[in-house]
């Protein structure tokens, strides 16, 4: 759990013996964790969430629809328009689960995946990192199999209306909206060239 920069502007007090969980399940493990700033001394308890990383499936159909998937969150209370995606399992590779993802949340398959880019979820609290692929070509080539909780609806958007669905506020979702402006500027991007 121990993976800090040697260089950062503080450092782990005691090599971490002053560390402990307060919550462990199968989710996720709230610790404790004191650090000391190497400016000024000044010791200080943190509370970090550690959390497996996530990855984001951006698949875009031949017809340049973009796929997502409408779910419940219970954070928000409501249902929330994202791309596909979910955490990454022990010692896998992120472009692996975004193909993994896909497929179980949607049933569509597609080209290999290509990165986009990596992103802190939420750095101030939470270990975890959030992986943004995209997968072209992507079509239907099973029925989805979500998880037990997930009760998902797929919907397809024209790649065209993305930007306006996030304008809007229908897209809202820190991490998804991040991912989607990468891929928005990349492929404008690459318009140009």
């Amino acid at each position: 759990m121990n993976h800090e920069d040697p260089t950062a502007s503080w450092a782990r007090v005691d090599g971490g013996t002053h560390d402990r969980a307060i919550e462990e399940n199968w989710l996720f493990t709230l610790r404790k964790e004191r650090f000391r700033s190497r400016a000024s001394g000044l010791a200080h308890d943190f509370f970090v969430i550690h959390l497996a990383d996530a990855v984001h499936a951006i698949a875009i159909t031949p017809q340049r629809e973009v796929l997502f998937v409408r779910q419940f969150r219970a954070g928000s209370g409501r249902d929330s328009l994202e791309v596909p995606g979910g955490l990454v399992d022990p010692n896998e590779d992120p472009l692996a689960a975004a193909a993994r993802e896909l497929l179980e949340e949607t049933g569509y398959e597609g080209d290999s995946p290509e990165l986009i880019g990596t992103l802190w979820s939420n750095p101030s609290l939470v270990t975890s990192r959030t992986t943004t692929v995209v997968i072209r070509n992507a079509r239907k080539t099973a029925e989805p199999k979500p998880d037990h909780t997930e009760e998902l609806i797929v919907e397809k958007v024209p790649a065209a209306d993305v930007l306006g669905l996030i304008r809007s506020g229908e897209v809202d979702h820190a991490l998804v909206v991040a991912g989607l402006l990468w891929w928005l500027a990349e492929e404008k991007a690459g318009a140009k060239s």
